[in-house]
């Protein structure tokens, strides 16, 4: 069953080393965050390239993460984008921006969970 944030599988990707898990989730949370209206903007262009692109560094570094919902999310998003399937972009949009707000609160939660260094 898909996770929201499975902290085993990311803490297994990273051979437990807290240290490393613990700058990833910072980076997740406050390098690059999304952008719905960037999103958006992206998508109405001619070429969704870019698009695309923009979901799938968020995508990527969710599924490293663990944040399995959102990556699959993500890949929907993605696929549509790359024409590799049909899909309303509305619902898929909506569906990934919600997956992302969600995951980003679960990490917060595990960011605060792991011991000081």
């Amino acid at each position: 069953m898909e996770q929201v944030l499975n902290t085993k599988a990311a803490r297994d990707m990273v051979d437990n080393d807290l240290s490393l898990y613990r700058i990833l989730l910072e980076s997740y949370i406050n390098d690059k965050i999304l952008d719905g209206e960037k999103l958006v903007s992206l998508e109405k262009q001619e070429d969704t390239t870019e698009a695309a692109k923009y979901v799938h560094y968020f995508k990527g570094a969710a599924r490293q993460l663990g944040a399995e919902i959102l990556a699959r999310e993500g890949q929907a998003l993605e696929d549509v984008l790359r024409k590799k399937a049909d899909g309303n972009l509305d619902a898929l949009n909506k569906n990934f921006i919600d997956a992302y707000v969600t995951a980003v609160e679960a990490m917060k939660v595990e960011l605060a969970s792991l011991p000081e260094e």
